[in-house]
């Protein structure tokens, strides 16, 4: 039902230095000005930052969105005044979203199920400025913003129709051959997610939004968690790995200080000794370790370079 992750998102207070950040310490290809917006007074601005430049390479992207003031004489189809509400929905936890933004090209049946369901959720119609619909998962616009986490186990989801990445046909061709030089970023791999109870979660996934696991849960003994990833149609989309703990760890003090929420971003690379090398060269600090599930990645906190975010690179096959 679900197509692709759209966006992995972090909050910030400045898109731009997001950006000089993504580009300069992560090593982000050159951003271009038609992927992001700073339109005063629509309550928001962002970038939609690719790690490749191609979408059929890399179909999920890292959104950096700020949060801004609202100009009631603007249309107000085209603002987003209740941002405010659904970042203070998410307390004292540095790395925030507006939204995890699936992709469907079933709007309505999605909608008919969350109807049915009698689901807390939002229709944002589409209109001549965006002529996709949207719908916002767990408030309803007679209380915007006001974000409750039983309709999605506490996701925070926003669902938009697969048409409005205006693709077409072309998101699902195959990716021919990559030259890529070593080291160099290929696509977004994973959204990791805390949650406080994982069976809750996914029982309010399954029954809501017919959203299921490939695999039974596993338990990362590492990391004191249970773990469950939730995949996409398309075969480069990002997936969703959704963590509960179960014990002593980095999840357990992570969900104990700041709460459930948004966690780590992973980045496929296509050989990670040279990314390695490559923010050596940057000076960007990073740790290695075993990821939750084992894999071996680089560890990025940018929280201390001005901009709220953890970031994993991994290796990957840039033609898998």
């Amino acid at each position: 039902m679900y197509d692709l992750l759209i966006n992995a998102e972090v909050i910030v207070d400045d898109v731009t230095m997001a950006e000089r950040l993504m580009v300069d310490a992560l090593g982000f290809p050159p951003q271009r000005e038609q992927w992001g917006s700073a339109v005063p007074g629509k309550g928001f601005t962002f970038l939609f930052a690719r790690v490749h430049p191609s979408l059929k390479v890399s179909p999920t992207r890292i959104e950096a969105m700020g949060v801004s003031y609202v100009d009631k004489s603007l249309d107000p189809t085209t603002t987003l005044p209740f941002l405010p509400a659904l970042v203070a929905a998410q307390g004292r936890r540095p790395w925030k979203t507006h939204a995890n933004e699936l992709a469907t090209s079933d709007i309505e049946g999605v909608a008919e199920r969350l109807r049915r369901n009698g689901c807390r959720f939002f229709t944002m119609p589409s209109t001549e400025t965006n002529p996709f619909t949207r719908l916002w998962i767990g408030w309803t616009g007679d209380d915007p913003g006001a974000y409750r986490p039983d309709v999605d186990g506490g996701l925070m989801i926003e669902i938009c129709e697969t048409g409005a990445l205006m693709q077409g046909a072309a998101l699902w061709d195959p990716v021919p051959p990559l030259d890529l030089r070593p080291g160099s970023m290929v696509r977004v791999l994973r959204r990791s997610w805390i949650v406080e109870d994982l069976d809750v979660t996914l029982s309010a996934l399954d029954r809501n939004l017919d959203w299921q696991p490939a695999a039974d849960p596993t338990v990362d003994e590492t990391y004191g968690c249970r773990r469950a990833v939730l995949g996409f149609s398309h075969p480069r989309s990002a997936d969703v790995e959704v963590l509960a703990p179960n014990g002593p760890g980095e999840i357990h003090d992570s969900l104990t200080s700041w709460g459930p929420g948004a966690w780590v971003i992973r980045i496929g690379v296509n050989d990670l000794e040279a990314k390695a090398d490559d923010l050596g060269r940057r000076g960007t600090p990073f740790d290695r370790r075993l990821a939750v599930g084992g894999d071996p990645v680089l560890r990025v906190d940018t929280g201390p370079m001005g901009v709220p975010g953890l970031f994993e690179f991994a290796e990957i096959d840039a033609d898998t």
